[in-house]
């Protein structure tokens, strides 16, 4: 009796001699198979076996026709079909969720490596109808968001040149505000002390008259201390930053005011008065408007670049 190791590592017997000369003529064993013979325990080949080895002489076949055996090539495993259902995959993805840059075009790759594959060696690799599928996904969502693109793009450029063109009229818009805010809050003192501003109005009547300190360009050094006595009429010190002039910022309070905290250029003077609407008030050194003594705003030529 004897025992085998099959080809799939696998112990079979105990089988007698005429069982191993069919598993010979079926291609089951060769000359290499590990075989065990009786009670030996050593396994050995089976060409090192005497009675083992007679089996694979060669019969006589006088009178009997060749037949040459049938050989099948097996069918792609899965694994082999991997890469092809991958890109097929992925091309479903890119062209379901729109993910052209980050599944279409590795469908694409992937796609045309696994065509190239099954073309070369279909016996090897199968998947091509997969593969196929694959690329036509991944080319059709790569089309179809360039064509996206081309139509978002110009209409996104316009809406950035419509907002960064309507930026600018809204800061003038904002700083014409608070150029109002402030000339009424000048017309509310004034009402409150003869119709006067308070840089006209000495300081023992509660004015500033005695801390003007008007520079030769014709504006107040000390507008702070102008600000500050009309500050009950202002809402926040907000009011003096024009929204568009980056090098200053608002104060906390109207106790705390400097000139960083201030961007409107304020005229002193006598002439400078209700009696006289038509005189300059303030100017915004940003976008050049001019608050009027009468409270309106105008806009002059005096921007800074």
């Amino acid at each position: 009796m004897y025992k085998i190791i099959g080809t799939d590592g696998k112990e079979y017997g105990p089988v007698d001699l005429e069982q191993l000369r069919q598993w010979v003529s079926q291609g089951r064993i060769n000359s290499q198979t590990r075989v065990q013979a009786g009670d030996n325990t050593q396994w050995r080949a089976a060409s090192e076996i005497a009675e083992v080895a007679a089996l694979f002489a060669p019969q006589s076949t006088i009178g009997a026709p060749v037949v040459p055996p049938v050989l099948s090539s097996p069918a792609p495993s899965i694994q082999e079909k991997g890469l092809a259902i991958f890109s097929f995959v992925l091309g479903i993805l890119s062209f379901v969720l729109c993910l052209s840059a980050l599944t279409g075009i590795p469908a694409i790759i992937f796609g045309h490596i696994a065509r190239s594959r099954a073309t070369r060696s279909p016996a090897r690799y199968g998947g091509i109808g997969f593969a196929t599928a694959g690329l036509v996904l991944g080319y059709v969502s790569i089309l179809f968001s360039l064509i996206v693109l081309a139509l978002l793009l110009p209409a996104l450029a316009k809406e950035k040149r419509t907002a960064g063109a309507g930026r600018p009229v809204r800061e003038r818009v904002g700083c014409e505000n608070n150029m109002r805010q402030i000339g009424l809050a000048f017309k509310v003192w004034a009402l409150e002390h003869n119709d006067h501003f308070p840089f006209n109005v000495s300081t023992n009547s509660g004015g500033t008259l005695e801390l003007c300190e008007p520079g030769p360009d014709g504006f107040d050094k000390n507008s702070i201390a102008h600000f500050r006595a009309i500050s009950n009429d202002l809402d926040t010190p907000n009011l003096l930053i024009c929204p568009n002039d980056p090098g200053k910022h608002a104060a906390a309070d109207f106790s705390s005011l400097q000139p960083s905290n201030i961007t409107y250029q304020l005229r002193t003077g006598k002439n400078v008065d209700t009696e006289n609407a038509q005189e300059v008030l303030a100017v915004c050194p940003v976008h050049g408007n001019e608050l009027l003594c009468n409270g309106n705003v105008r806009k002059a030529s005096r921007a800074r670049n």
